[in-house]
Formats: C-alpha cells, sequence, structure tokens
C-alpha cells in the first residue's frame, strides 16, 4: 500500500491535460450532436414513439450512454494502474490514488449537505432571472422534459444514467483525475477554478453554465477539504437525482 497522504497524483500536469483533451473533445462532440438532434426532433411537432419504438431507443441510449461514460475511466485508471505497477504496489493502491478512501464523516455530511443547499438556492435563483427578464436560455432539463412527452421510457433512462452512472464517472475523472493533476502544476484555487470551468464546458449546456460552474467548484472544494472521492460523489448524486425528482414530478403535473 503506498505510503502518503494522498494529498498529491503521480501524473503531472501535461499528463492531465493529455488525459482532458482525449477524452472531453470525443465526449463534446457526441454532446453537441445529441443536442442538435435534440433540439430539431423537439422543434418539429415531434408524435409520440409507440411503446415498441421507445423501449428499443431506450436500449440504445442505455448502451450507448454505458460506453461514452466508460470513456471517463480510461485516462484515471491508465496512469494510476501505471503507477501502482512502476512501485510494486497492489490493486488496492490505485483505488486510494482514485480518492476511494475514507473520510471525516462529519466533516463530509455538514459539506455536502451545506454545498447541495446553496446548489439549489442558486438553481431558483437562476431560474428566477431566467424567467424576470425572458432570458432565450433553454437548459438540458427543459430539453429533457420536452423528451418526455415523445419518449418517456427513454426519458427515464437518461435519467438513470444521469443519477447513478454519471456521477460515479464523472467524480473520478474531473476530481479524482482531472482537479488533482491540475492541483500538482498550479495553485490550489486555480486548480478549483480551472476544473470546474472544464466541468462546466463539458456538459454542453451553455444555459446551465454558471450553475454548473458553482457546482464544479463546490465538488473541487469537496475532494480538496476532505481527501477523498465519496463526498463528491454523494453530492452530485444527490443533486442529480434531486433534477431526476422534480422533472419526473413535472411530467406528472406536479410543479414544485
Amino acid at each position: 500500500m503506498l505510503k502518503q497522504k494522498f494529498d498529491s497524483v503521480p501524473w503531472t500536469t501535461t499528463q492531465t491535460f493529455n488525459g482532458i483533451f482525449l477524452t472531453l473533445v470525443p465526449w463534446i462532440a457526441f454532446t453537441v450532436v445529441s443536442s442538435l438532434f435534440s433540439t430539431s426532433t423537439t422543434g418539429q411537432a415531434a408524435k409520440p414513439l409507440n411503446l415498441q419504438a421507445d423501449i428499443a431507443n431506450a436500449v440504445v441510449s442505455l448502451i450507448f450512454s454505458l460506453i461514452i461514460y466508460s470513456a471517463f475511466l480510461m485516462a484515471p485508471f491508465f496512469y494510476a494502474r501505471r503507477y501502482s505497477q512502476t512501485t510494486g504496489a497492489d490493486q488496492r493502491s490505485v483505488w486510494q490514488l482514485l480518492g476511494f478512501r475514507r473520510c471525516n464523516v462529519g466533516l463530509a455530511v455538514l459539506l455536502v449537505l451545506g454545498s447541495l443547499v446553496l446548489i439549489v438556492l442558486l438553481n431558483q435563483v437562476y431560474s428566477y432571472l431566467i424567467t424576470t427578464f425572458h432570458l432565450p436560455l433553454q437548459t438540458n432539463d427543459q430539453l429533457v422534459l420536452q423528451r418526455a412527452k415523445t419518449a418517456p421510457i427513454t426519458t427515464y433512462v437518461s435519467l438513470f444514467i444521469a443519477v447513478v452512472v454519471a456521477p460515479f464517472c464523472e467524480e473520478i475523472f474531473f476530481r479524482s483525475f482531472s482537479f488533482m493533476g491540475l492541483k500538482n502544476g498550479m495553485p490550489p484555487v486555480m486548480a478549483v477554478i480551472l476544473s470546474a470551468l472544464i466541468f462546466g464546458a463539458a456538459h454542453g449546456d451553455p444555459a446551465s453554465l454558471p450553475v454548473l460552474f458553482f457546482i464544479g467548484i463546490a465538488l473541487a472544494v469537496l475532494r480538496l477539504a476532505t481527501g477523498s472521492y465519496w463526498p463528491g460523489y454523494f453530492l452530485h448524486f444527490l443533486n442529480n437525482g434531486l433534477s431526476a425528482l422534480l422533472i419526473i414530478l413535472a411530467v406528472h403535473g406536479v410543479h414544485i
């Protein structure tokens, strides 16, 4: 087992940027194409899919999403395993390098709940500004709501991916790999800001960028403050789960 406090990682800043580039360029291209396709289909008088078509679409979406999200794990595990093999450390050290270790539970719970409250408040303020000033912005949540009218099963699968798969993979890539790697070559504050910008931009949702940027900052601060992967994962899971719940309620005519 590695004998270190895990306040740094063995991959360099250059290797971090290489991993970010090779991972996010295909991902952003996929996100943009998907967004354009969704906009074109929802912009038309789209007819609801029949049950068989919706199920088939949902299965394809699930498989493709799992493949895409698995790409987020390639760079982190590649560099962590290479260091582990070089030093002769056991397999457990790979996971420890990526933040899978214990932390101060009390501090973690306090930070997670406090961050979640701030994110919810920011979302409310941001939605109020968009509505009040009639800003021409459409977030991904609104697109999901529109798609739910024509492909409900596919929508539920997308929400499952967002709540269960995305937090696991994204926290490994954006915080355990990218943020920690950036921190090796720049001040922590700059690493927090840059990693949050990368996190926000990677979602391909310009309308939600201010909120995503703040979430990225909160997640990076959690990683820095606790030294563990888990608090950020749970905050990410709770935030996405809350958004998914609100979307499901809205689909059924319940608005909060």
